[in-house]
């Protein structure tokens, strides 16, 4: 019960944050003011048991309710991809592959650590039919958004974790920028450059 309202609500972290910032003022006030305190062994040990049973707590309901708000979010704000061109292609250098009718496949793929960045910060596609495959090896969710300009988004790769996806547009020669959209990865600087020739 407990795991599923801290995945749908952040009221256990606020819950869990309070006690733990009540206990700790209260051990405070009480160290302060008695410099015995917590005086027998076995005071401590209760001290120490509640301390750190909070804080687990306030840990565990911290990362539940974060990854159900970046969850939530990056599927709300992830457009849909464009319809899926046929065709097949031909692998070449450097991570991208060449489409039987132009076009090609462009590799791109997230810091596998978690960090919040891609690892390739430049990438090359023939104009036409253009895939991008993404892969995120990282727990941490993922997208890649294709924009042009300021423009709005092109498309985007659904959001994953530890998984695969791809997005397939059909894209004119210029630069593009790909980002990922949810909540502070790109302003943290996970964006690169997609060059269409």
């Amino acid at each position: 019960m407990v795991l599923v309202l801290a995945t749908t609500s952040k009221v256990p972290f606020y819950i869990a944050g309070g006690l733990l910032a009540v206990w700790a003022v209260l051990v405070s006030a009480i160290g302060i003011s008695r410099p015995d305190f917590p005086g027998s062994r076995g005071a401590r040990a209760v001290t120490m048991a509640i301390s750190a049973v909070l804080v687990v707590a306030a840990m565990a309901t911290a990362v539940l309710t974060s990854t159900f708000e970046h969850t939530e979010s990056a599927k709300a704000q992830t457009p849909k991809p464009a319809p899926a061109p046929s065709g097949g292609g031909t692998a070449t250098t450097g991570g991208t592959t060449s489409g039987g009718g132009g076009g090609s496949t462009v590799q791109i793929a997230a810091d596998p650590t978690g960090n919040l960045r891609y690892q390739e910060k430049t990438v090359a596609a023939k104009a036409g039919s253009v895939v991008i495959a993404f892969t995120n090896k990282s727990p941490v969710p993922h997208n890649v958004t294709v924009v042009q300009g300021g423009g709005a988004p092109l498309g985007a790769t659904q959001t994953i974790s530890n998984s695969r996806a791809q997005l397939k547009l059909t894209l004119k020669p210029g630069s593009y920028t790909f980002f990922c959209s949810v909540d502070g990865h790109r302003a943290a600087g996970m964006q690169g450059t997609l060059v269409v020739k």
